[in-house]
């Protein structure tokens, strides 16, 4: 860990550097950036245009910002803990960092990504590209009363940090603690910055000295909303950062001197050094602290309230940590945490269900040995004594079926697929059986239930052979009806409600119509979605083995939702939205228990990655 203070200062072009790097010419002088009124951005758009243009910006925007920076930072930057981390007070019990100076290998990776997205084919055009786009989206959040270009980046150092301070004791808003760190470049202005945003306010000011350092307290107009009577918000330039926060927050950063901040707190050491690499952002939370402080917080609330058995405790790690970062052509999400006794054996396997799922699959969210986990589940609130009737009465329900291990107990692997074919979107549930004997069972039974007691609410039971195996299909439709006068007609039921299922060694498989079953058994003996290039791709960057998987394609979505976009919105969707959603191919995430740390993945590809 190291206190780093802001080596990312903008060095003018007059100034030469002593040694220069044998690969790196003089930078070139800033290109001309475009005059873009900030007008446009807020007078000029036109009556009804979609607010998610500017979401969908904003967030390109956010990825990219920095890369102007890396022009000129590029040999400077460092991939050590950011400034703003060193003065985040020691006993935060969540923080977040924006690495907008792109530390590390950040700035050639998202480089690489961004050539996906509109207006960033050409990487010498970045600064410019960023100029432009910064402008419009400060512009648009302030109403044209602030710009990127002219009014923060003088003074913005290119790291943004938030921390939440211990919960308060009472329900007091007063006395929530919370502060927004900004590294600064030029101190002076970044002050004058703050002072006339609070002037323009007309919040009445104050000023106090602590630690050396002035403090400006800001206390809301008269004409502010009630609930923000009699609180006050202060800032103050500390060392290389900007605080923003409640006073005692500010006062606490000032503690810390850029010395003992948030970084030499031990459990965020530890939380900090599992997830590795440089990054984007970061984010940390004290669960233990978060859940001690809700309960004082609560106090009486909870009396007489049910509580836990010693079985349930300790299933909330005591920290959670995760980082985004750009690598390999996506952004990837990673989050740790400590792995819990009470989970059970870490066991991780790749995923059979993509084996058995057609290629048109478009998403798919699935997990490995549900059946041990439902009846574990069940077990332990069975030992709350306020559930313990109840789960018993349940016992004694599920024993029409054999009991909740023959229900339960064959089910592997489990997930929630969809497929998309051309225009025809099927899915359903698909299951790996550990003993397919035990689910043909179970289901053979369910099926005489139906055939013996279904004829009063006209329901029926047909079979039909597809690929070698038999497809049950359970007509519902006759429950439309029966939903219809239990209403008294306030509930539209399905007319037209037919469920289908097929067992077979490798897969069990439900859904409405015969559609998606047969696509599954198609899959089982042709091609699958585990065949597909870019499935195979993303899995192995995300990890084969797992417990549990979740998979989109974000292409395969997006072709079919534009066939929904209302003609009237057409065009504004075509000029704004499109041309930045094209650029993302496919999502997915895994989830990989350790002995000691349990992982978690979420990656996003773009186009030509």
């Amino acid at each position: 860990m190291t206190d780093q203070e802001p080596t990312q200062v903008y060095q003018a072009p007059t100034v030469e550097p002593s040694a220069p790097p044998p690969a790196a010419a003089e930078p070139p002088p800033p290109a001309p950036v475009a005059t873009v009124p900030l007008e446009s951005a807020s007078k000029g758009a036109r009556p009804g245009r979609s607010k998610l243009k500017w979401l969908v910006a904003g967030i390109v925007v956010l990825l990219v910002a920095g890369t102007a920076a890396g022009a000129t930072l590029l040999l400077t930057s460092d991939s050590g803990d950011p400034a703003v981390l060193a003065y985040a007070p020691a006993d935060s019990v969540a923080y977040a960092e924006l690495r907008l100076d792109l530390p590390g290998s950040q700035s050639a990776e998202l480089a690489q990504i961004m050539k996906a997205f509109p207006g960033f084919e050409d990487q010498a055009a970045f600064p410019m590209k960023l100029s432009e786009a910064l402008d419009l989206v400060v512009g648009q959040a302030t109403d044209g009363q602030q710009g990127y270009k002219n009014d923060i980046e003088p003074w913005f150092g290119g790291q943004i940090g938030v921390s939440v301070g211990p919960l308060p004791a009472t329900a007091d808003p007063a006395a929530a603690r919370g502060v927004i760190l900004l590294s600064v470049k030029d101190a002076a202005k970044a002050t004058a910055w703050a002072d006339g945003l609070v002037a323009k306010s007309g919040a009445a000011t104050t000023t106090e000295t602590y630690g050396g350092v002035t403090i400006t307290l800001a206390e809301p107009a008269g004409d502010a909303a009630p609930d923000t009577k009699g609180m006050k918000a202060a800032y103050a330039v500390v060392g290389s950062v900007l605080a923003i926060g409640d006073p005692t927050s500010v006062k606490a950063v000032i503690d810390t001197g850029g010395k003992t901040g948030l970084n030499t707190n031990a459990q965020f050491q530890e939380a900090e050094a599992s997830v590795t690499g440089d990054r984007l952002g970061f984010a940390y939370v004290d669960l233990a602290t978060l859940a001690k402080s809700a309960t004082d917080l609560a106090g009486s609330v909870t009396d007489g309230m049910p509580s836990l058995p010693i079985s349930l405790e300790g299933l909330t790690p005591p920290w959670v940590a995760g980082a985004v970062s750009a690598e390999d052509g996506a952004f990837v999400m990673e989050s740790r945490s400590p792995h819990m006794a009470s989970a059970g054996p870490v066991k991780n396997a790749e995923s059979k269900l993509p084996g058995v799922l057609p290629p048109t699959t478009v998403f798919l969210a699935e997990g490995h040995d549900v059946g041990k986990t439902i009846i574990s589940v069940k077990d332990q609130l069975a030992d709350v004594p306020e559930l313990k009737e109840p789960v018993a009465q349940l016992d004694d329900a599920l024993a029409l079926l054999g009991g909740p291990e023959a229900i339960a107990g064959w089910i592997g692997e489990a997930g929630v697929a969809v497929t998309l074919d051309g225009k025809d979107i099927a899915g359903g549930l698909v299951i790996v059986p550990t003993d397919a004997a035990a689910a043909d069972k179970l289901l053979g039974q369910l099926k005489a239930f139906i055939q013996l007691g279904g004829a009063q609410f006209d329901l029926a039971v047909t079979e039909e052979q597809y690929q070698g195996t038999t497809i049950t299909v359970v007509d519902l439709s006759g429950l439309g009806g029966l939903v219809g006068q239990m209403s008294e007609g306030a509930v539209a039921a399905p007319t037209d409600l037919k469920l289908a299922y097929a067992v077979t060694n490798e897969v069990v498989v439900f859904g409405i119509g015969t559609d998606f079953v047969k696509s599954v058994l198609d899959a089982s003996a042709g091609e699958s979605l585990a065949d597909t290039e870019r499935f195979s791709t993303a899995l192995t960057q995300a990890g084969k083995e797992h417990s549990s998987l979740f998979w989109l394609d974000v292409a395969a979505t997006r072709d079919f939702v534009e066939g929904m976009v209302p003609t009237p919105e057409r065009s504004d969707y075509d000029a704004n939205l499109k041309p930045y959603l094209e650029a993302f191919d496919t999502v997915i995430g895994t989830t990989i228990p350790g002995d000691e740390i349990d992982s978690g993945t979420v990656i996003i590809r773009v186009t030509g990655s």
